[in-house]
């Protein structure tokens, strides 16, 4: 039996030493990394919504539709100077309703219905947001999401910087705020997420049948590993010596 565990363990060390290994190097660059850091708050302003501002009741508002129309609360960014250096960013309080598929948006403050932000507003709203030393490189409008954000509903804005980090803003078109924010820190953290669940697909599933495979393989190894060095330091019996008769 323990010539078979013996086989066992070692064919086991054998075909697990590289995912061993990369669980040991995935999780500890995963723990150095500043998680703020790899999300990227560091980069980006968050301004609160003050729902004190509202003048406009919710009633008046779903009365304008249909008795099937549901409202939420949401919000839109602003600058109250956007043409100005000294600009102030602001999150406008914000009716959301949904009436037969469609959205409308109105503001809480005097009930208007709010357009669309457009291209250059988008613009100003991330510039506003960012908070790093790089400069405005480029804005595209995604109507598929990249894999980095390949959760989020689109149409999407992507805003790129030129920063040491190659950050990247992705702005809801809707209220001009910032969904994520994906720089070269958070590539190689979710990376090496990637190798620590073993998902080289979505590197989102950690219920996946590898990872449960290889990991119920690791338990074994280990359990062997134990078995085979509890055999080889056990303690030993002592032989009884028996009394000899005298020459």
């Amino acid at each position: 039996m323990l010539k078979s565990c013996r086989r066992l363990h070692n064919w086991l060390g054998l075909i697990l030493a590289v995912q061993i290994l990369l669980w040991f190097l995935s999780g500890l660059i995963m723990a150095i990394l500043p998680i703020e850091q790899v999300r990227g708050e560091h980069l980006r302003q968050q301004p609160v919504v003050n729902w004190q501002q509202a003048q406009v009741s919710p009633a008046s508002v779903l009365a304008q539709h249909s008795t099937k129309a549901q409202l939420s609360f949401s919000q839109q960014l602003s600058l109250n100077n956007p043409n100005s250096n000294q600009q102030q960013l602001i999150a406008m309080p914000v009716y959301l309703v949904d009436d037969a598929g469609k959205q409308y948006r109105y503001s809480s403050a005097d009930g208007r219905l709010l357009t669309p932000l457009s291209e250059q507003q988008i613009t100003q709203l991330a510039q506003a947001q960012y908070l790093g030393d790089g400069a405005f490189s480029g804005i595209t409008l995604l109507q598929q999401a990249p894999a980095e954000v390949r959760h989020l509903p689109t149409p999407l804005w992507q805003l790129q910087f030129n920063d040491s980090d190659n950050t990247h803003f992705y702005l809801d078109p809707a209220t001009g705020a910032v969904l994520r924010v994906r720089t070269d820190s958070w590539r190689w953290f979710d990376f090496f997420w990637m190798l620590h669940i073993m998902d080289y697909d979505t590197r989102s599933d950690f219920n996946n049948p590898l990872l449960i495979t290889t990991a119920g393989a690791s338990l074994l190894f280990t359990l062997t590993g134990i078995l085979l060095l509890w055999q080889r330091y056990r303690p030993r019996r002592k032989l009884a010596v028996s009394n000899l008769p005298a020459n």
